[in-house]
């Protein structure tokens, strides 16, 4: 064979080598690849989903999610939805984040809570727990609810299963539509099945009529419409009409009709325009 041709296959064989190798870093290369890929499968996120049913084989709630922990007795949780099913009413709620106990089946809640039920109620706060078993909610937050014509907001909250009855504890304001607006210490309780709204501690009634204080104020909804109907107000009542200024212990007012009984030793003041500042808050 002649040097020619030995050199020729010299640089054939060298060539296929470096081909060789080339193909064999990148295969290695896929399979680190995939390695690492299952290294980190343990932080991976899946679904989370658990229901709960009555003894009559009925869906009591569910809790959807994503999770990466879902065998834990306390699941963390993203992207949630929890529902709970009643009779007559639905309440869905969701979260950016919460916690599921698989202990008790309660349900933390947090960022962009809102719970809203079939009926047409809306709440949200910054956080909210859920309890399965007596189907609440409860938060120490600020929480607004919304319904219809009536938005109301306090400082911490509880509503009963449903939403049906809802009690905000303190630092109320509620604005009914089109024009009143009602503020009180607190709590207020409100039942939306009784159309009936209860006012605690330095209640005020606001609207282009005039205004109400009152230690308690009832306030009555229209069952059709929601507009209020009745107002009763008790201990230290005092109603503002312009410069007109009535006192007494206990005052029924009747929106529809502007009327206005009062009871216990009822009082009337006139008020020239400019001395109103002379004329006290309480009797």
């Amino acid at each position: 064979m002649s040097k020619a041709a030995k050199y020729r296959i010299f640089c054939l064989l060298l060539i296929l080598g470096f081909c060789i190798c080339g193909c064999a870093k990148k295969d290695i290369a896929k399979e680190n690849g995939l390695q690492e890929g299952l290294g980190s499968s343990e932080d991976q996120i899946m679904s989370f989903n658990l229901a709960g049913f009555t003894e009559t084989g009925q869906k009591k709630w569910e809790v959807d999610g994503e999770s990466a922990n879902i065998l834990e007795n306390v699941v963390n949780l993203k992207n949630i939805i929890a529902k709970s099913y009643g009779k007559e009413t639905t309440v869905t709620l969701t979260a950016d984040e919460g916690r599921f106990n698989r202990q008790n089946n309660n349900v933390h809640l947090e960022k962009n809570v809102i719970a809203i039920t079939t009926e047409g109620t809306r709440l949200t706060s910054d956080s909210l727990d859920w309890e399965a078993k007596s189907q609440t909610v409860k938060t120490n937050d600020i929480v607004t609810i919304e319904k219809e014509n009536f938005e109301a907001t306090g400082k911490g909250g509880v509503g009963k299963p449903q939403l049906k009855q809802v009690e905000l504890k303190r630092d109320v304001t509620v604005k009914v539509k089109p024009n009143t607006v009602i503020t009180c210490e607190g709590p207020l309780e409100v039942d939306y099945d009784k159309d009936v709204a209860v006012f605690n501690g330095d209640v005020k009634v606001a609207d282009v009529k005039g205004e109400i204080y009152a230690d308690k104020i009832t306030v009555y909804f229209e069952p059709k419409n929601r507009k209020i109907d009745r107002v009763n107000a008790l201990g230290n009542v005092k109603i503002v009409r312009g410069n007109n200024f009535t006192f007494s212990k206990k005052a029924e007012y009747y929106a529809l009709i502007s009327k206005v009984i009062l009871t216990g030793e009822p009082r009337v003041e006139l008020c020239p325009k400019g001395n109103e500042k002379n004329v006290s808050v309480r009797d």
